[in-house]
């Protein structure tokens, strides 16, 4: 447990860099967006500039978010130079590797300028004639060069002073380990991929073959989150949203549309929506609008400490702004992923179920754009969505979206309760779960030395009488990842079983109390 949470703990950082970008590429739409943004109002190039500038910084930051991971996750040793420089070393490496050795002929979506790479000019006889990117592989390319980097950094370590290469150091040891190995796994990933990008081309034509039948929009809905969270959404997405894939309509002029936001962008500009275009994006509006402000608020109902919830509620109202305004589903989708993986389950399961029921009872609303950057694309925010009240035709549909959400909502807040009360820690009942809360009373220095329990989704703490009772290295060793202390007393990070931590203690305080009373 402790190996697993001590990555939301390491992540949360970048995680908090994440949510920042999809800020930053929100307001950037809101101020040029002609459709719903505030570009009517500004004629003032200085403003839509800055605007502009907003939208490429966030994408730059969103698109790349597989390197902040890398690189927070190489900087855990102490933040040493040594691993962060053999990361990034490594990463560029292993994507020049994908670049040089993958299949040329595989699908477009396949392959991502990553970090600006590519290469035009070149001898290699099967590469001339085009330009060739590196695998889009997303966090599971940062991952495996991260894994590289500390196993590399940990045996730069053991280097000694004597030997062939002694004079070569044990930072630079470290560097050209890393690059060699980076070599080698973006070389082997260059001959598995390809498996992974054939499967998720099946399931594209799979539910190619017949998208109105609900329990295909299911598998659209369950992959695409999947792979969205993953940094591969562009392989699902482009497909649909702007390729043949997601149907075809032709317009006044003859000219025939292919993709669901091409069309949807196209009927809404000649005012003549068919009631067909939109089902791969609804359930954004439901997810963006309700589902992920529910889970925030659940979230904070979970927190015992007052004063942490005053500090937190600030938070809350940004997140819940955030996720009207312009979509947060890309970092929460992360911390679900992360923190509470089961949780993280339900929300794709429920996502699936939300593109069948919507598909089922005919109820559509796009997203109006001519961005085909999929994985920085913000579709079903609330200015789009009060932009379609002019449209009578739409009424329907927007009536459907709101009674979805409003349904939805109630069951992220229930379900996300209780997950944390119930369900985080033990669930097959196995009896792990007493033996971990008796181990931290014990740890504590008994139950008669606990003063006051608080918790929060990813936090435990304990108010004690005596500190000096208190065996930090044992809680430690129970699974947590940090410990600090205080005002409010000892805070331990156990990351999602903490709610249940503290309820088991609290259960165990007032056994304690009634034997005391009944003696």
């Amino acid at each position: 447990m402790r190996n697993w949470q001590s990555f939301y703990e390491i992540l949360k950082f970048p995680l908090c860099v994440i949510f920042f970008a999809v800020c930053l590429v929100g307001t950037g739409n809101l101020i040029t967006n002609s459709v719903y943004g505030f570009a009517g109002l500004f004629s003032n190039d200085a403003v839509i500039s800055f605007g502009e500038l907003l939208i490429r910084i966030g994408q730059f930051m969103t698109v790349n978010y597989p390197l902040l991971f890398l690189i927070r996750l190489a900087a855990r040793r102490g933040g040493s130079a040594a691993s962060i420089i053999s990361g990034l070393c490594g990463y560029v490496t292993y994507l020049a590797a994908t670049m040089y050795f993958a299949d040329p002929s595989l699908p477009s979506t396949a392959y991502s300028s990553i970090l600006g790479l590519s290469v035009n000019r070149t001898n290699v006889v099967s590469l001339v004639g085009s330009t060739h990117y590196p695998l889009q592989t997303g966090l599971i390319g940062a991952l495996i060069v991260t894994a590289i980097t500390l196993w590399s950094f940990n045996g730069s370590r053991k280097k000694t002073e004597y030997g062939i290469f002694s004079f070569i150091s044990r930072e630079m040891s470290c560097v050209l380990r890393t690059i060699f190995f980076s070599i080698v796994a973006g070389i082997v990933m260059s001959y598995l991929w390809p498996y992974a990008v054939v499967f998720i081309q099946r399931i594209v034509r799979f539910i190619s073959v017949d998208t109105n039948n609900p329990i295909n929009l299911a598998l659209y809905g369950i992959t695409e989150r999947v792979l969205g969270t993953l940094g591969l959404g562009t392989m699902i997405r482009q497909p649909f949203w702007y390729e043949m894939n997601g149907g075809s309509w032709v317009n006044a002029a003859g000219i025939s549309i292919s993709g669901d936001v091409n069309i949807w962008t196209a009927q809404l500009a000649a005012n003549g929506v068919t009631g067909m275009a939109g089902r791969f994006i609804t359930p954004y509006y439901v997810l963006n609008l309700f589902a992920m402000p529910a889970l925030i608020w659940a979230a904070y109902s979970l927190d015992t400490n007052v004063l942490e919830k005053r500090r937190m509620v600030i938070l809350c109202i940004i997140g819940t702004a955030a996720s009207v305004l312009w979509g947060t589903l890309l970092p929460l989708e992360l911390i679900l992923m992360i923190l509470c993986p089961l949780l993280f389950s339900f929300h794709v399961a429920y996502t699936g179920i939300l593109y069948m029921a919507l598909q089922s009872l005919h109820i559509y609303l796009g997203y109006q754009s001519v961005d085909t950057l999929t994985l920085t694309a913000r579709p079903g925010s609330l200015p789009e969505f009060i932009s379609y009240l002019q449209y009578p035709a739409l009424s329907r549909s927007l009536i459907g979206v709101v009674v979805a959400g409003i349904f939805t909502a109630a069951v992220y807040f229930l379900v996300t309760r209780v997950y944390f009360k119930y369900m985080a820690m033990d669930l097959f009942k196995t009896g792990s779960k007493d033996e971990i809360i008796n181990a931290v009373i014990k740890a504590a220095g008994g139950i008669e030395n606990i003063k006051m329990t608080n918790s929060s989704i990813a936090k435990l703490t304990l108010s004690v009488y005596d500190p000096g009772k208190v065996d930090v290295q044992r809680l430690r060793r129970l699974g947590s990842h940090r410990i600090f202390e205080n005002r409010a007393g000892f805070n331990i990070c156990y990351g999602a079983p903490s709610t249940m931590i503290r309820l088991g203690i609290d259960s165990a305080m007032r056994e304690a109390v009634r034997e005391v009373n009944q003696l």
